[in-house]
């Protein structure tokens, strides 16, 4: 099979953005981050560290890629309640803060998000009363949307901007209520056959019409799984343990599961995998946390940041890349 190099040559191209599809092989320079970048491959299964979060802390949303990410929000401080963060899968950046105004007192708490960086979205969240705030994001700065029709904190998002799907939380109390989300208002969906808060699901590249649910509290832990068709949810085989807080990414039919916080009340390193129909065992990751929604990617290029670990909240960030996957990293020159 031909290379990148029998192909095109040697020569590094300067680019505006990274190149899609990309190469095994490939090197150019974005003039735009003015980095110098070449896409590899992961033989193996395999979690590695990424570049450090700006900061340590629990609760925030994440979505977007593993090489175009977004994080925002979270606790413990009111100040960095709306600080927005870019990963460029090598390194954190701030953006601009998010546009709810700083809340009673934790406004961004538990929220969940999802979207790319360029056409995000994030939903719901505050401590210690949830609000319904919505706002979108542009890949430079947020703007508020319309209110969900209730307001709920710990639920879960997933989809596109346009075509986004929001489910359980807390009210207070474990929700079964789903809501469409459409990038500018919200309709009612079907509702989850199991009430839950704190459960993970399909991330930013599942669908209005193809979203999954599994775990949470209810408010005992549980292992049940769900997949929505675009307008109701069905039971499908189960997680292989009870948790919740469990860190996800992937589609309905390509997902994983990791780490969170297990029965009898310890949090761990185990990474699961779903193919649309059974579950099977990934290598686990080296720090163990309660995610909430502080993740990105897909379930073969996965990004997991931040989150509570086993003694506090924590900075750290992982990158899970699938054998064979492609992956763009940033040359560094010493």
């Amino acid at each position: 099979m031909a290379t990148y190099y029998d192909i095109k040559g040697q020569k590094v191209q300067n680019r505006s953005s990274d190149p899609s599809p990309i190469q095994q092989g490939q090197v150019w320079y974005n003039t735009t981050s003015n980095t110098a970048k070449v896409a590899g491959a992961y033989t193996a299964d395999a979690w590695s560290t990424g570049g450090a979060y700006p900061a340590v802390f629990q609760g925030g949303a994440g979505f977007g890629t593993q090489t175009a990410a977004v994080g925002a929000g979270g606790t413990p401080s009111p100040v960095f309640n709306l600080k927005t963060f870019e990963y460029d899968g090598t390194s954190w950046t701030a953006g601009n803060n998010m546009a709810r105004a700083s809340g009673s007192p934790y406004t961004s708490a538990y929220i969940a998000g999802s979207g790319t960086l360029t056409a995000g979205w994030a939903a719901g969240g505050g401590y210690p009363s949830q609000n319904n705030l919505t706002e979108n994001y542009n890949g430079t700065s947020w703007t508020a949307s319309a209110t969900m029709p209730a307001n709920r904190r710990g639920g879960n998002c997933t989809g596109p901007q346009a075509a986004g799907l929001y489910f359980g939380g807390n009210a207070p109390g474990a929700q079964a209520g789903t809501y469409e989300y459409d990038g500018e208002g919200w309709t009612a969906g079907g509702d989850l056959n199991t009430a839950r808060t704190n459960a993970a699901g399909s991330g930013p590249t599942g669908s209005q019409t193809a979203a999954l649910c599994f775990t949470g509290n209810t408010p005992g832990q549980t292992n049940k799984t769900e997949e929505y068709n675009g307008t109701s949810w069905t039971e499908v085989t189960v997680f292989p343990r009870s948790a919740s807080y469990v860190g996800y990414a992937g589609s309905q039919t390509d997902a994983i599961g990791f780490s969170g916080y297990t029965s009898p009340g310890s949090s761990v390193t185990t990474t699961t995998a779903y193919d649309g129909t059974n579950w099977s065992s990934k290598p686990a990751m080296s720090t163990s946390r309660l995610t909430y929604h502080s993740n990105a990617g897909t379930a073969s290029s996965a990004l997991a940041f931040g989150g509570e670990g086993t003694s506090g909240n924590i900075n750290q960030t992982e990158e899970f890349n699938a054998a064979g996957n492609l992956l763009i990293k940033t040359i560094t020159t010493g």
